[in-house]
């Protein structure tokens, strides 16, 4: 977004808020909300459903509408955003997983709650405002404005989530992150697995690698990570091994080369699902580890590029000493961690409660209890 655009879109998405606050009040409502993807997952999936089991009847309005791009999609999203500033400021819960910008225009109503989740678990990179680098504007003006609360997992992630998301720290509350709930479900987990399963049959009966990186850069300038040779490490792996890609969603999947891979996943794909059916994997700063350390199962670092990302965007922990897996610089490490067996297991438990805290299972329900009685309320 050019500042013009911003702002164009601001002025114009005040102006309607302007409007809607006239507008009688449904105290009761509550709104899920994104901007990354047209269905529910993670978080706000999590939410909904300990919402709909323990409120059946509540009045839920989901606002599932990604990011468009060129001069017609923009037009197009803006008008999907006059539908989300309506709610915003006539529902009385209003719950986001990444940045929305109705919610970072202006201030809204007394009469609603916004409580900002995220849509991925743990803190291992810096990010939002707080990346080493400075984020560029106009985003670094409006972005992460106006949150009356945040959600996070365990105590020690409140002080990155408040830089980050830019919320005094006493707005930033420890549930638990709702989307982990899944791994605590052993009839989840399995059931994820068969999907998979089925879905990509060619991991029928075979130890799953699963490579999932996070992208590098920023905005447009983002790209893929770099290091692995997918062609050498299949050619290395046994014939009972498959050689599984995930890219990033914010990613463009030409970014990444998919040959040497037995299967490609759909980068859209639900990565818990995913990782319900992967027996190693193989990363570098994507906060997935959190939630694969869960399951006590091998992990391989490939961070050739470690010194470069620890100046941008920046990390919240010493990878060196405080990270949990088996650190390796390039595919030949990867090779060898995985065919000589050389896994590092330990230190998740310790890692697993400076992420998540106490939390293990029940963070939907948690979120539910804390935040949807308390919505007809105005705040003091």
């Amino acid at each position: 977004m050019t500042r013009l655009e911003y702002r164009l879109a601001s002025a114009f998405l005040r102006l309607v808020g302007l409007v809607m606050a006239l507008l009688p009040t449904h105290p009761d409502r509550v709104v899920l909300a994104t901007a990354r993807v047209s269905a529910l997952d993670g978080n706000l999936l999590y939410i909904h459903r300990a919402l709909r089991a323990s409120h059946p009847d509540v009045d839920c309005v989901l606002l599932l509408e990604p990011y468009s791009y060129g001069l017609a999609g923009k037009l197009a999203y803006l008008a999907r955003l006059v539908r989300g500033m309506y709610h915003l400021q006539t529902a009385g819960l209003f719950v986001v997983d990444n940045a929305y910008l109705p919610v970072h225009v202006a201030p809204h109503r007394r009469t609603t709650t916004v409580v900002q989740v995220w849509h991925a678990a743990g803190a291992l990179k810096r990010f939002g405002l707080d990346t080493l680098q400075p984020m560029a504007e106009p985003e670094r003006t409006f972005l992460h404005r106006n949150y009356d609360a945040v959600v996070v997992g365990g105590e020690w992630t409140r002080r990155p989530y408040a830089a980050a998301l830019r919320t005094p720290l006493d707005r930033v509350i420890a549930l638990g992150w709702p989307r982990t709930d899944f791994f605590f479900d052993e009839t989840e987990l399995a059931a994820a697995r068969a999907r998979v399963v089925a879905a990509y049959p060619a991991l029928a009966g075979r130890r799953v690698v699963l490579y999932a990186p996070t992208f590098r850069g920023r905005g447009m300038g983002k790209r893929a990570a770099p290091g692995l040779d997918a062609v050498r490490l299949r050619a290395a792996l046994p014939s009972d091994h498959a050689l599984v890609l995930k890219t990033h969603p914010n990613l463009d999947p030409g970014a990444t080369p998919t040959a040497g891979y037995d299967a490609v996943v759909d980068p859209a794909a639900e990565i818990n699902d995913l990782l319900a059916a992967t027996d190693i994997l193989i990363t570098d700063y994507s906060s997935s580890v959190v939630e694969f350390a869960l399951l006590g199962r091998p992990i391989v670092l490939l961070v050739g590029d470690l010194a470069e990302y620890e100046r941008d965007p920046g990390l919240y922990l010493d990878y060196r000493t405080e990270m949990i897996g088996t650190q390796v610089t390039d595919t030949d490490g990867v090779i060898g961690a995985i065919t000589g067996g050389r896994f590092d297991v330990t230190g998740y438990d310790a890692f697993i409660d400076r992420q998540l805290g106490p939390a293990r299972g029940g963070s939907s329900q948690r979120f539910v209890k804390r935040f949807v009685r308390q919505t007809a309320a105005p705040k003091g």
